[in-house]
């Protein structure tokens, strides 16, 4: 879109109600024989979204929302609601292809499915060939994914009371690979796809017929996008330009849990445009990485911690992947999984009481608390690790984290973080360099005893 769909959300809630358009029977009627007719959308549906616009918007796909934008527009004539204004000409053509009746038809597939002509290429890993009709058919019938703990990172948008994820893609990159889809032009490669371990309802996710060559996905198997979205993406646009369009991928399928999954992904990462932090944190190849992913799954940190090097105050994190685990390097003595695995539960419960002892400032009131304190700021939690590497050391308690830092005044007022080149005059962090350090050599010197 060429501006922000929330924009055009309001707006167009506010046309219809202000305009009594659903009052309007004639328009109504003329509406719904458009929609009905050309894109096969449902009257009921179409009367659903006049009567309550607001509740039913969110709900619309892009190309939906175009065709109600282009009719609301044109039964009020209403420019702030202008289409054209909102939409990209492939937006546009997408929206021109869609159909109610086909897009219901494409959610009919189901796991298990068979692929012929697959062969077995490593241990639980199979190569098999798929036409984009088949990949077309696994998206739209939600069998197969887009896999954030595999992908790239994570896009965050809020809609009304929610944060809904959705997939970073390279729109121009996805053009791209759809032009030459359409020209016929596209040099084949090799998709990955992973069945994803304990996953399926028999508990076998993978069936490999050896005489026929045959693979089977079984039911309830949860198949997502290792390698090759992008590809995937553009090859659902092409197709609702040319229905008719032949091309096949070879297909990567393997069976390997998550943490294996992003090993794998890692290693394609370094010849694809991921993040510095991102393949750092699927790599896991220190120890302190194996320490963040444990606070990743089992800490009051999950969900909270950013995959990227800046924070997502949308989606309510509270610290970047790297100050973790570039911390715990520095900070822990670590010389096997063990050692790492004695941290981990250590800096897990350490994280409990504080985050726990502080509910609004990291959790009910996160974003309005960081005007005024810096207890919940990205950079804090050098020097809370500087301070839980000390506890472990001199055998404190977890708990202790409370009694250590319930007399520090972490308010932005405070003219010691000034002092200590935390803060810049205007109250805000703004070398993170200097900040970190200043952060950690506080906390190295805080009396524990």
């Amino acid at each position: 879109m060429l501006k922000d769909r929330r924009e055009l959300e309001d707006k167009l809630i506010k046309t219809i109600v202000n305009s009594k358009l659903k009052t309007e029977k004639d328009k109504v009627e003329d509406i719904k024989l458009h929609l009905s007719k050309n894109y096969q959308i449902g009257s009921g549906k179409i009367q659903k979204f006049l009567n309550n616009p607001k509740k039913e918007i969110e709900d619309l796909d892009i190309r939906e929302l175009y065709l109600f934008t282009e009719q609301v527009f044109s039964k009020t004539g209403n420019m702030e609601i202008d289409p054209d204004t909102y939409f990209t000409d492939i937006d546009i053509r997408e929206s021109r292809q869609f159909s109610g009746l086909t897009e219901a038809k494409k959610s009919e597939i189901d796991f298990p499915i068979t692929v012929t002509n697959a062969q077995v290429v490593g241990n639980s890993a199979y190569m098999v060939t798929l036409d984009i009709k088949v990949i077309d058919k696994l998206l739209t019938s939600q069998l197969l994914h887009y896999n954030y703990d595999l992908q790239r990172e994570a896009k965050y948008t809020r809609r009304k009371d929610k944060v809904i994820i959705e997939p970073t893609l390279n729109m121009k990159n996805v053009t791209e690979i759809q032009s030459h889809l359409l020209q016929g032009t596209l040099v084949p490669t090799v998709l990955v796809f992973n069945a994803a371990t304990r996953s399926a309802e028999s508990g076998t996710e993978l069936i490999f017929d050896s005489k026929k060559m045959e693979l089977t996905i079984t039911k309830d198997t949860k198949l997502d996008v290792v390698d090759g979205f992008h590809r995937c993406r553009a090859s659902q646009l092409a197709l609702q330009q040319n229905p008719e369009l032949n091309f096949n991928f070879a297909v990567l399928i393997t069976n390997y849990s998550t943490k294996k999954s992003q090993q794998y992904q890692a290693q394609l990462a370094k010849a694809t445009p991921l993040s510095k932090t991102r393949i750092q944190e699927l790599e896991a190849n220190r120890l302190s990485d194996t320490v963040v992913q444990q606070l990743r799954e089992e800490s009051e940190l999950r969900g909270k911690i950013s995959q990227t090097n800046r924070i997502h105050s949308l989606n309510k994190e509270l610290v970047t992947y790297n100050v973790l685990a570039d911390t715990i390097d520095e900070e822990f003595k670590m010389n096997t999984r063990a050692d790492a695995a004695d941290v981990g539960d250590y800096l897990t419960e350490v994280f409990s009481f504080l985050i726990g002892s502080y509910p609004e400032e990291f959790i009910n009131n996160l974003a309005e608390s960081r005007k005024n304190t810096i207890i919940n700021d990205n950079n804090m939690f050098v020097g809370y690790l500087v301070l839980a590497r000390r506890m472990m050391e001199n055998g404190l308690k977890e708990r202790e984290i409370r009694n250590l830092i319930k007399n520090i005044d972490f308010s932005r007022d405070n003219d010691l973080w000034k002092e200590l080149g935390v803060l810049d005059g205007k109250g805000n962090i703004a070398d993170t360099v200097k900040a970190r350090r200043a952060i950690k050599q506080y906390f190295e010197k805080l009396e524990i005893k």
